[in-house]
């Protein structure tokens, strides 16, 4: 009887752990791959925020997963994920149940808005896909509303866009909400001033991109100031409500825009789990990225707390850190079945790159420092290599020409 293993959730972990075992396992006969996930397709996450400003057509973002698995032994369902049994070793499905031999939990992660009265009600999520193009309509029904609005205070307040969270997903969406404010305004809306734009990040703690160095994050900091962007630190949101964002020191911002871009939790069906978990619902795991007392089942990616002794802490919720953990599964998986030991998950930062808007970012690769147009050069090079398919890299980097060419399309999308 051939021996299953299952991979819950096709984002970066799951998927690349699915491919990497198809590719290493190929020859292997009694061994059957499965993944499920409720979307049929990857998404593309680090280029979201140019969906939204217009720059990248949402399709160009995102890859089927069937053309990926379509001629391998991998075999891709559609399932709805309910609960996952780990004494009876099965997972339960809008569909019915699937056992296993092997457990990859990659179910990621969703918005944790830490309890903040209003948020999840008012807020607006940036995590998937139709939270990106859902944004963008919304942004232009702004400019749209400003357009015919009379009363001065009720305009500022349509223009004024607050992200809560200046980590590197509210940095990046800040600079490309501004950009596209800035351009489409004075182009397109004659009526409105473009100094009435105001885009806002509050920011709980005392710095910005936590991702960087203390140096690369004040040179971010003062790039965001230069274009005009509010950076409010040590400033954590305690309510949001219809037209306002309350800070903790008592300011109040009104304005009819607020994402929350500050943090994840784990989801749900992971903080289901009987195990031992952190304060973020994340599954805690070995050196191994296994589930102690469950031996076969691992977790890894945004649903994972992986702590690293050399850093002293948990590693951050990243594709890159949810990559290099696929691989290690993938490798340890091979040696059980070859009856060989299992090496423990070893993480190797290779850098990071944040884009601050058209021509100018920060970022570090392999310990050297990089910012302005060459960070941003590297930005769009870097990600357009990890883009999945020769189709969609060629179709975003005709986005990037078109977009450098021509004015954005400023039309709302059926959604």
């Amino acid at each position: 009887m051939a021996r299953r293993i299952v991979i819950l959730g096709a984002g970066f972990g799951g998927l690349f752990t699915a491919l990497e075992l198809e590719r290493r396992l190929r020859e292997e006969k009694t061994l059957e791959i499965r993944l499920l996930d409720a979307r049929n397709f990857h998404l593309f996450s680090p280029m979201l925020h140019e969906v939204t400003s217009g720059i990248i057509e949402p399709r160009h973002v995102v890859w089927p997963i069937r053309a990926l698995s379509g001629k391998t032994r991998l075999t891709f369902e559609t399932r709805e994920i309910r609960s996952i049994d780990l004494e009876g070793r099965r997972v339960l499905a809008d569909s019915g149940e699937v056992g296993y031999d092997h457990l990859v939990i990659a179910l990621g992660s969703v918005t944790n808005y830490f309890g903040i009265g209003g948020a999840e009600e008012k807020a607006f999520n940036f995590k998937t896909l139709k939270d990106a193009v859902r944004l963008r309509n919304h942004i232009l029904e702004m400019f749209e509303r400003a357009d015919l609005e009379r009363d001065p205070s009720k305009r500022r307040r349509l223009l004024t866009f607050t992200l809560v969270g200046a980590g590197c997903t509210g940095v990046e969406l800040a600079t490309e909400i501004h950009d596209l404010a800035r351009k489409a305004l004075a182009r397109h809306y004659p009526h409105l001033d473009v100094r009435e734009v105001r885009v806002v990040v509050a920011e709980a703690t005392g710095r910005i991109i936590p991702c960087v160095s203390d140096q690369l994050a004040n040179r971010g900091l003062e790039k965001l100031k230069q274009k005009g962007i509010e950076v409010r630190l040590y400033s954590p949101v305690v309510r949001v409500s219809d037209g306002a964002v309350e800070l903790a020191n008592g300011d109040v911002v009104t304005t009819d825009t607020v994402i929350w871009t500050a943090g994840v939790k784990a989801n749900p069906i992971v903080e289901a789990l009987p195990v031992d978990k952190d304060k973020l619902g994340r599954v805690v795991v070995d050196e191994y990225l296994e589930i102690p007392a469950f031996p076969g089942v691992v977790a890894i990616g945004d649903c994972a707390h992986c702590w690293d002794a050399r850093l002293n802490a948990a590693l951050p919720p990243t594709a890159q850190v949810a990559i290099q953990q696929a691989h290690c599964v993938a490798d340890n998986i091979m040696r059980g079945l070859r009856g060989e030991g299992k090496q423990p998950f070893v993480y190797r930062h290779r850098g990071d790159l944040v884009s601050l808007g058209a021509g100018d970012g920060v970022g570090e690769i392999a310990g050297m420092a990089f910012s302005g147009l060459p960070a941003w050069l590297l930005w769009r090079s870097v990600f357009l290599v990890k883009l999945f398919g020769w189709k969609n890299r060629i179709r975003v980097a005709l986005d990037w020409i078109i977009s450098s060419l021509f004015q954005r399309d400023l039309a709302k999308l059926e959604w």
